[in-house]
C-alpha cells in the first residue's frame, strides 16, 4: 500500500487558510492585483536585462545549473526548518476552491519545496515542461512558489515575510529583489 504524502487539514483550518488567502486566486490566475505585493529570491543579486538573460540563461554548463539550484534548494530547507509550510490544490468546477494539505513527513515537504518539485504531485506541466511547487506558509500570511530562471516569489499583502526571508538569503548566498 502506498504511503500518502498529504493529508488534508481539518475542515475547520481549511475555511481559516480560505479567509487567511483570499487572493491565492488571483496568483492562479495571473491577474494579481495591486494590493498583492511580490519578492522574489534568486540566484542573481540584480533583475536581469535582456543582454544578462541571453548571456546567463541560455546553454547554462551543468555545474553552474546545478549549483544555481543547490542555492534554492538551501533555502527552501531553511524555509523548511523554520516554519509550517502547506500544499494546496485547487478543486470545483470552475477551479475557485482551495484545498489546503499538510505533508506527512518531512522527507516529503522536502522533496516537494526544491526545484521542480512539483514533480510529485505530477503538477501540470509548463511551457518549459516543468512541474513548479507552490505553497503557503501560514505564519507568514504568504504563498512562495517556485518560478522560472533561477527565481522564486513570495506573494504576501502584508509584509510579515520580509525580515524572516532576508536572514534566509544570507545564510543560502541568494539574493531578495523587489518585484518590478
Amino acid at each position: 500500500m502506498a504511503r500518502c504524502k498529504v493529508l488534508n487539514v481539518s475542515r475547520l483550518r481549511q475555511r481559516e487558510l480560505n479567509l487567511q488567502f483570499p487572493w491565492l486566486i488571483d496568483i492562479q490566475e495571473d491577474t494579481v492585483k495591486d494590493n498583492l505585493q511580490r519578492l522574489a529570491v534568486s540566484t542573481f543579486d540584480h533583475w536581469l536585462t535582456r543582454d544578462e538573460a541571453n548571456q546567463l540563461l541560455e546553454n547554462v554548463p551543468a555545474v553552474e545549473h546545478a549549483r544555481r539550484e543547490s542555492l534554492l534548494a538551501g533555502f527552501c530547507k531553511s524555509l523548511i526548518a523554520n516554519t509550517e509550510v502547506l500544499s494546496f490544490t485547487q478543486r470545483g468546477r470552475e477551479k475557485n476552491n482551495f484545498i489546503f494539505r499538510s505533508f506527512t513527513s518531512v522527507k516529503y515537504l522536502a522533496n516537494y519545496c526544491k526545484p521542480h518539485g512539483g514533480e510529485i504531485f505530477r503538477h501540470w506541466r509548463h511551457r518549459k515542461g516543468a512541474r513548479h511547487f507552490h505553497v503557503v506558509l501560514p505564519e507568514y500570511d504568504c504563498a512562495f512558489y517556485e518560478g522560472w530562471d533561477y527565481t522564486y516569489g513570495f506573494y504576501f499583502t502584508k509584509p510579515t515575510v520580509l525580515e524572516i526571508a532576508k536572514q534566509w538569503a544570507q545564510q543560502n548566498d541568494v539574493h531578495l529583489l523587489v518585484s518590478k
